[in-house]
């Protein structure tokens, strides 16, 4: 991972809702349509925090019918949110 790639990281997470979405992951993964009312966003809201995170490269998504299923694909983030509990 490059420098910028880290500063990205530590930017994405130092924000509240992208912040909650990743702390959401943690342990398992989650449907798209899961993820607002855990961290109390809209859709709409969620999904372009999702986008960011995912263009990020620090969650994956993949498709199950209907459903977008994200992970997180990151290995620094677990090691990050850990250090910071």
């Amino acid at each position: 991972m490059s420098f910028d790639e880290d500063i990205n990281l530590l930017k994405c997470l130092g924000e509240e809702t992208k912040h909650q979405i990743v702390k959401s992951l943690l342990n398992k993964e989650l449907c798209a349509c899961e993820i607002p009312p855990i961290i109390g966003r809209t859709q709409s809201n969620t999904s372009m925090h999702l986008a960011k995170l995912v263009k990020n490269n620090i969650l994956k998504s993949r498709r199950e019918g209907k459903k977008i299923i994200y992970s997180i694909k990151n290995k620094k983030v677990k090691k990050i949110i850990k250090v910071l509990k």
